[in-house]
Parts: structure tokens; C-alpha cells; sequence
């Protein structure tokens, strides 16, 4: 499936970087910029520039740049789709879906929708299966919702009527199946059958339960393949997402059963991990769909380690917008039995009752050692520092570093800090020294780009052709090729069509600069700077040549000046002696 172009824009359009941003890191104002630490490098001081007007950001270390897709994507280490998700759902926007002939006739998802309705059909000619879900209160409404089915129990009766209707490939890459002995057999059989689905609705994985009990393991499921990634999925998600276009909550539980019987007894916002600890792709994605996160955990010693993996992985991306609780069953129950002892509304009230981000966290440090003694303290206050820096938004860090120092009786803002905040980066000097040595060339291509999105009929002006492709200017021919197919298209957008890694960062650059240029100015402006570089250009050959009859030339000057004098179409004699000179080394 694919998503509208004009669809794309409209979320760009309706969305605010600075917001997006502004809520994963701490931003501040400076001119018509925000900085802020940049996150995709370590960053000593604040080197990451986001441009409100442009919906542009932009790293003068690293070069990471973009619009909010992009941020999104390198930040919460999401594919564009679930990027365009994030930003629409925060929006209240429905991505309106396009089926393209790749989907129609996608065998990957094909053979699983097919092996759906097998277990479907299945399903209804089992007494045994049938039996086992109304004995755990599963109503066949609920059964249809979620597309439950049942696995014969045969070794191989699902490959069997597979294996001439898709190619080898394909049932191999299903997960459906398991090779032994180079024969292949069902993975899933004698098993409730749980289809996976991803936020689209399209089936990509699935999960079985026995209904013996002497049967193991009791939970399996697919292998991860390129459709399915466990790290990733939430089962129930896409099934709450239809309940509901905006959540104003979403509850975080351990098995399939547990939200089946969640939404039997009315509460349809449950979701479950798949087999695996709650990752960070998780929390993000959890965190697109609703503001209040409850996880319902067990109350034994899994359970446990299972909601601090969940909070240590919570740290890094909490907003301060995020209400997150922990509820912790006693030994012996689970969502699924709570809810069918209490009801709905019992399980609501404990699950309103639990633990806030801020109170497990400390209930866990205090364990660490005796608070009561000096010793103990400055060891909690130790191990609370290691995860408070994670940390990335201001304020909640600032009120965990507060509330650790009252504790711990220790101020340990010290143990918190960043070292060597103030000495810049090498790179970060470098680019410095870099802009200062071609400040005048870079400030002319900086308002050529202005000028050319201020009037973007300049991309049709034949000057462009004066730049020959052997040019240190060629990149910009790319500008005017870039333009001339998007004319419309928002700047924010612009840069993921550009593949020169020069005009990029010099776009970027441009994107974030304080540069303001009117309608009525730009053409004149354009003009002006498109004549002064190509003027350089030209005089540029001589200048190097003084500088290296005065001896004042530089290494890099003169491998330049070689290279300017090997594209000529003919070197005459003394352009000859010179790069004879030129290659010698000196003394």
C-alpha cells in the first residue's frame, strides 16, 4: 500500500517541527532559529538549527537534516510509513491507503491471507477449539473480529494445499512452515490461531495456543521474516485502532488471550508484546495513538523485569504530554482472569490505581540499597544518575535530578552532567574554519536557493547552462532540475528528492539561515550571485597562479590549481612547466 503524495504534503503542511521536535529535546530560541543538542551525534553543545518558517532542520557537525518525516524516522528508527503515521495520528488524520499492482498481486501477504481463511475453516469444524473458547468466554462475535482459527492437528495438511498454488520462495519466506530432513511440515498445529496484523490491517504473522494442556510451548509463534518483525508489532493494535479513531488510552498486556478477553468484557483499547520485551519501537509507536499508557503486568518476577525493561526503554522518548502507569496483578491472576472476576469496571478501577512513571521508578532505585544510610545513598543516587541521563526531555529530567537529590539527601546534578559541555568538537571547528575561508561563495549559493524558491520560474533562465559539469557549481544544475519537477512542492520537502550530498548540505544550510529575501528582490538577487560565482569561476585560474608566484599558496590551493589546468582542452607550454612545478613536493 502507498500513500498519497498530496496526503504526504498536507501532514507537512499541517504539522510544526518546532513541535515535533520540541517535545524529544529541549529547544531554545536564538533569531529566527531553534537550537538544540543534536541527537544523532554526541553533542556538546547545541549545533542543531530548526527553522520554524521552513520546516527545515539542520546539524552544522553532522549535517542531519530534513522535515519532520525525517526527524522522525532517524530519531524513533521508523520506516517513512510509520513516520507519516506518527505525525498524521497526532493531526487526527486518517492516511487514506493506496492499493498499487505490487499489493494486488503481493504473494507474501496473498499466502497468508489464505492460510487465514484455512484456519478459519478450521475453526468451525472443531468442536475441541470451539469448546476451549467458550470456555474462556470468547463469544463468536469476538472470534470473527479477530479472525481466530484453529491448526489440525497434521503434520503437514496446510503445506499440502500450498505447495502447488504459491512458489517455493514464498512458502519458505511464510513462516508458516519448517523444513526437516528437506521435508517441510506445519508449524502451527493442533493450536488456537491468532493472525497477526499490522497497523493496515494486512495479516502478517501469527500466533498459536494449545488447547492441551500437556502440550508445549504453550504460546508459539511465526518466525520473524520480512513482513513481520516482533520488535515492532503490537497485536490488537490495528483491531483498537478501528474502535476508535483517537484513543484516550491504550493498555499494554502480555499475552493474545489477555486482549481477547479484554474486549469481550467491553474494554476495546488493549494491545499485546509478541513474545518479547517492550522495545523502544514499541513505546514510540504506542505513544502515536494515545497520550496515556497503562501496562498490566503479572505479579510475579517476569512480570516485574518485564515493566523496568519497559521503563528503562521509555526514558530516552518520554514527553512531558505522556501519562504512563504500571499495574501489577497479584500471584495467581492475569488480565484475562481479573476481568472475568470483576468486570469492566473493576479492572478500570485498578488500572487507574497503579503506579505512575515517576513512582516505580523510585520504588525500584530505593531497593537498591539502605536509604537510610550514607553509604547506600550515594549508590541509588549513583544508579538513579546512569538512568536519569537518558533522559531527553528537560523538564522531567530536571524533576527526576530534583527528587533523586531530596531522597539520596546528595545534590547530584554533577553526576548527571555531560562532560566537557563547553570545549567544541574538532568537527565542529572545522566547519567552522571551512564556512570562514568560503564565506562570500557560500552566502551567494545560500541566496541563489532563495531566490530560487522565493520565483521559481528563475529555474528555466539559461545562466544555469553556463555552469559547465565539470564545475565546482555543477550541483547546482541539480537545484534547477530538482525545482523544475516539483514547482509545487513544499520546501520541506524538497530535500528528499536532492542526491548531490554537496547541494544538500548547502540547501540545508540555506534552509536554517536568517536569509529573508522579498518576492521583488529575488530575481535581481539571483542574478547578481549567479554572476559574481560564475566570474569567480573564471578568475579563479589567475588568482591561484599569483598566489603561487608570491609563495603564498596552500596545499589544497595547489592541487586545485592543477586540476583547473588538466580540464583545459590545451595546455600551452607554461601551463606545463607550472604542473611540472606544482607536483613537486616542497621543500
Amino acid at each position: 500500500m502507498s500513500i498519497p503524495k498530496s496526503f504526504i504534503d498536507q501532514v507537512l503542511d499541517q504539522t510544526d517541527i518546532v513541535d515535533v521536535i520540541g517535545r524529544r529535546l529541549p529547544l531554545n530560541k536564538k533569531g529566527s532559529n531553534y537550537w538544540g543538542k543534536c541527537p544523532f551525534h554526541d553533542d556538546q553543545k547545541p549545533s542543531m538549527a530548526v527553522n520554524q518558517d521552513k520546516q527545515f532542520y539542520y546539524c552544522f557537525v553532522c549535517q542531519a537534516s530534513g522535515n519532520s518525516i525525517n526527524f522522525l524516522r532517524d530519531y524513533e528508527n521508523l520506516d517513512f510509513t510509520d513516520a507519516v503515521e506518527t505525525l498524521a495520528s497526532s493531526l487526527g488524520l486518517e492516511i487514506p491507503y493506496e492499493k498499487t499492482l505490487i499489493d494486488l498481486a503481493d504473494e507474501d501477504y496473498l499466502i497468508l491471507d489464505e492460510a487465514v481463511k484455512v484456519f478459519e475453516a478450521q475453526l468451525k469444524e472443531s468442536k475441541k477449539a470451539i469448546n476451549y473458547l467458550k470456555s474462556r468466554n470468547i463469544s463468536g462475535i469476538t472470534a470473527k473480529k479477530y479472525q481466530l482459527g484453529f491448526s489440525n492437528d497434521s503434520w503437514d495438511s496446510l503445506y499440502s494445499s500450498f505447495e502447488k498454488r504459491f512458489e517455493k520462495k514464498i512458502i519458505a519466506s511464510s513462516g508458516l512452515f519448517l523444513e526437516k530432513n528437506k521435508k517441510n511440515y506445519d508449524r502451527f498445529r493442533n493450536r488456537v490461531i491468532f493472525p497477526i496484523r499490522n497497523i493496515k490491517g494486512q495479516n502478517i504473522a501469527f500466533g498459536g495456543r494449545v488447547i492441551d494442556p500437556d502440550d508445549e510451548p504453550k504460546y508459539l509463534n511465526s518466525p520473524e521474516t520480512k513482513l513481520f518483525n516482533k520488535s515492532n508489532e503490537l497485536y490488537g493494535l490495528y483491531e483498537a485502532r478501528k474502535e476508535t479513531k483517537k484513543m484516550d488510552s491504550i493498555i499494554v498486556v502480555e499475552g493474545y488471550m489477555d486482549v481477547i478477553a479484554l474486549h469481550e468484557k467491553g474494554i476495546k483499547n488493549a494491545v499485546a508484546t509478541l513474545g518479547t520485551a517492550v522495545t523502544s519501537n514499541h513505546l514510540s509507536k504506542l505513544m502515536r495513538y494515545s497520550n496515556n499508557i497503562f501496562f498490566a503486568f503479572d505479579g510475579d518476577l517476569a512480570g516485574e523485569k518485564a515493566a523496568w525493561k519497559a521503563l528503562q526503554n521509555v526514558l530516552p522518548i518520554i514527553r512531558e504530554d505522556i501519562r504512563i502507569k504500571f499495574v501489577f496483578f497479584e500471584a495467581g491472576d492475569d488480565p484475562d482472569s481479573y476481568v472475568n472476576k470483576y468486570g469492566e469496571k473493576g479492572f478500570i478501577e485498578l488500572i487507574n490505581n497503579g503506579q505512575t512513571l515517576s513512582e516505580f521508578f523510585f520504588s525500584k532505585v530505593k531497593k537498591v540499597d539502605d536509604v537510610n544510610s550514607l553509604e547506600g545513598r550515594t549508590r541509588i543516587a549513583s544508579y538513579a544518575s546512569e538512568l536519569i541521563r537518558t533522559i531527553n526531555n528537560l523538564p522531567l529530567k530536571e524533576a527526576f535530578i530534583s527528587e533523586t537529590s531530596k531522597i539520596c539527601e546528595i545534590p547530584i546534578e554533577k553526576l548527571i552532567s555531560e562532560p566537557n559541555q563547553t570545549k567544541p568538537s574538532p568537527s565542529a571547528e572545522k566547519v567552522k574554519m571551512d564556512n570562514r575561508s568560503n564565506t562570500k561563495k557560500i552566502a551567494s549559493i545560500y541566496l541563489i536557493i532563495h531566490s530560487v524558491l522565493k520565483d521559481r520560474s528563475l529555474v528555466q533562465e539559461p545562466i544555469f547552462d553556463e555552469i559547465k559539469e565539470d564545475s565546482p557549481l555543477s550541483f547546482l544544475r541539480e537545484l534547477r532540475e530538482v525545482i523544475e519537477v516539483e514547482t509545487d512542492t513544499l520546501v520541506s520537502k524538497l530535500i528528499e528528492r536532492i542526491k548531490s550530498k554537496r547541494l544538500k548540505e548547502l540547501f540545508s544550510q540555506a534552509m536554517v539561515s536568517e536569509i529573508e529575501i522579498e518576492q521583488d528582490d529575488a530575481r535581481k538577487m539571483f542574478f547578481d550571485c549567479m554572476n559574481s560565482l560564475l566570474k569567480d569561476e573564471e578568475d579563479r585560474e589567475e588568482s591561484l597562479k599569483t598566489k603561487y608566484n608570491t609563495g603564498s599558496i596552500s596545499e589544497t590551493e595547489r592541487r586545485e590549481l592543477q586540476q583547473l589546468i588538466l580540464k583545459k582542452s590545451e595546455i600551452d607550454n607554461d601551463d606545463k612547466i607550472l604542473l611540472k612545478n606544482l607536483s613537486m613536493k616542497k621543500d
